[in-house]
């Protein structure tokens, strides 16, 4: 981690370390602020104060910034249960169709 964001995340309060967090998950507004038991306006806040205090100019640079904090994207990855490598679906066997592997 580069000391410029290493600074710019020592601004950062604990609350808004918590919207990072719920933002890395993949949680929206209104989910994080159920969480965290505030309204969606304050979730908004938040996000304000965070971007004016790193200099992130929209939602990807939060969410890079918010996996920065949470360690990386493939933990991310993992806590959502999503696969890094998506398996393709089988492809049913057609019999009406000639084999040209045997061709």
């Amino acid at each position: 981690m580069s000391d410029k964001l290493r600074e710019a995340l020592r601004k950062v309060s604990d609350r808004e370390r918590e919207v990072l967090g719920h933002i890395a998950r993949g949680a929206t507004y209104g989910e994080i602020a159920r969480c965290m038991k505030v309204s969606p306006h304050t979730v908004d806040t938040y996000l304000r104060r965070i971007r004016a205090k790193t200099g992130a100019r929209n939602r990807m640079h939060l969410l890079l910034l918010a996996l920065s904090i949470e360690g990386s994207l493939m933990s991310a990855i993992e806590d959502l249960g999503l696969l890094a490598t998506p398996q393709l679906p089988e492809r049913p066997e057609r019999p009406d169709l000639p084999d040209l592997a045997q061709a």
